[in-house]
């Protein structure tokens, strides 16, 4: 339940963020390599299950290890992306905010459905025997 908390928390800071960064009619011009809508859902939602990973292991000894930058760029060689590219897409995005709103949305939808399968899995586990 703390995760579902913290996770819906970070997500409703970024919409508050980028919703009064955002210009609203007239956007960044497009970056010539965006990252399209569908790989920038999967890599937001990578980063923010990374995030809520490092987050819930934060105070355990091999957390210590792994900073969050270094699921940040993990992230981004997994989908082979640059930093910059990445950054340009985000400003882009975040420029447009229907745009970005549906992106968000998306993040947000899957990052509930993993919620809800991981609580079905615990309520399973908790079940008595009979």
């Amino acid at each position: 339940m703390q995760t579902r908390k913290t996770t819906s928390y970070i997500l409703l800071l970024f919409f508050i963020f980028f919703g009064f960064s955002c210009k609203e009619k007239k956007g960044f011009s497009k970056p010539n390599n965006l990252i399209k809508e569908k790989q920038m859902v999967n890599m937001l939602y990578d980063i923010h299950l990374g995030e809520a990973y490092a987050n819930q292991y934060r105070f355990q000894d091999e957390m210590d290890k792994i900073k969050s930058k270094d699921m940040y760029y993990s992230v981004l060689e997994k989908y082979e992306v640059a930093d910059s590219v990445f950054a340009q897409s985000i400003v882009y995005y975040s420029s447009m905010p229907k745009i970005y709103e549906r992106i968000y949305q998306q993040v947000v939808d899957r990052l509930n459905m993993l919620q809800e399968e991981n609580n079905q899995k615990e309520e399973v586990k908790i079940k008595p025997e009979e």
